[in-house]
């Protein structure tokens, strides 16, 4: 009989071989044509192995999505944030998690992922600039979100599929001189300085 150690193991190779090859699967074709049994030959396991771990493509999807949300709140653990990341820290972490990032990257990423993960960024800069949302009304307010949200991810998704060259406070600069400033703040040479692109 196997020691709970040994199955522990085994059952961590079993999630990691499903969750490989659904990162591969993902970069060739839309999540709704990857089938539960091409994920399991492709990972070299039976439909039942797979059933006891996740209920199909989307449930494993969501669960990658929830180790990448657990990332985060580790590290704000860590570095003692007091729940808040600078931008340049989050895009770090993004980098150090590259491969659960390959749900949002390449033609076939997932844009619902990647916007709700966005989302949380944007709410961000509209607490930090609270003064100058202050006397929006609410239903300007709410576009703004939607503007932000839209402008995160897409900057995002574009770092991700470039394959992550440039460095995450250059990243984290654009985003920031763009979401204050719109496209002026790069006319009018109002960029951000790295030590403000929080």
């Amino acid at each position: 009989m196997d020691s709970p150690k040994r199955e522990d193991k085994r059952v961590k190779n079993t999630r990691q071989a499903i969750r490989n090859s659904f990162l591969k699967l993902i970069v060739e074709k839309p999540i709704e044509r990857i089938s539960v049994t091409e994920l399991c030959r492709d990972a070299g396991v039976n439909r039942g192995t797979f059933y006891a771990h996740y209920t199909d493509a989307y449930d494993l999807r969501n669960s990658l999505e929830t180790e990448l949300y657990e990332a985060v709140l580790s590290r704000m653990k860590e570095i003692g944030t007091s729940g808040r990341l600078t931008t340049a820290q989050m895009l770090d972490l993004l980098r150090e998690n590259q491969e659960l990032c390959g749900i949002f990257s390449g033609p076939h990423g997932d844009m619902e992922a990647l916007t709700r993960f966005s989302r949380r960024s944007a709410a961000k800069y509209v607490e930090m600039n609270e003064e100058r949302f202050c006397g929006l009304n609410g239903q300007t307010r709410e576009y703004i979100d939607e503007m932000l949200v839209a402008s995160i991810a897409t900057l995002i998704k574009c770092w991700f599929d470039s394959g992550m060259r440039e460095p995450a406070g250059e990243i984290a600069e654009l985003l920031g001189t763009y979401c204050l400033h719109g496209l002026s703040g790069f006319m009018t040479g109002r960029r951000l300085p790295l030590s403000n692109s929080d």
